[in-house]
Formats: structure tokens, sequence, C-alpha cells
């Protein structure tokens, strides 16, 4: 999943959702501006550190998929593939 548009998307998003509020309760617009360009700040910083945190779990994961390798299955063992028992047809010969 491409993670470069997460922090814009985020921070766009809060953006509106201020800036329609701050419209409708009819602060002015010295308050909106300050109140827009702080939620712009701050959630774009909030996105930046989501961001962050995906591409280090992205990280860990291909390399510790890299670090396996391939998967070796195990193949199931068929009854002439077993070790015979070490009895003799002589069982009578007990030391």
């Amino acid at each position: 999943m491409k993670r470069q548009k997460l922090p814009a998307i985020l921070m766009l998003s809060a953006a509106a959702i201020t800036a329609l509020t701050v419209y409708f309760k009819d602060y002015g617009l010295e308050v909106m501006l300050i109140a827009l360009l702080a939620v712009l700040v701050i959630f774009y910083i909030i996105g930046s550190a989501i961001k962050m945190v995906l591409d280090s779990f992205e990280k860990r994961n291909s390399e510790r998929v890299s670090d396996e390798g391939e998967v070796i299955e195990k193949r199931e063992t068929d009854e002439e593939d077993e070790p015979e028992d070490f009895e003799t047809e002589d069982s009578d010969n007990k030391f």
C-alpha cells in the first residue's frame, strides 16, 4: 500500500472539518485562521508519525520474510520408509 500521501490526506481532512466547524460557529477570521493553521500542523505531524510506524512494520516484515528464505515442506513418511523392528525370526533365542 502506498503511504506517501497519508499525512497530506489526514491533514487536509482534519482541516476541512475544522474550517466548516469554525465557519458555522461564526468565529472571526483571525481565530479561524489560527485554528486552521494549528490543525494543519498538528495533523501533519500525527500523519507523519503514523506513516513512519507503518513503514517500520513493513520493513520488519520484509526482513523477516527474507531471513526465513524458502519453506521446506516435510513429506509424509510411508510405511515402507519406517525402520523395521530389530527382532529376527528366531525370537525364541534369548540370551
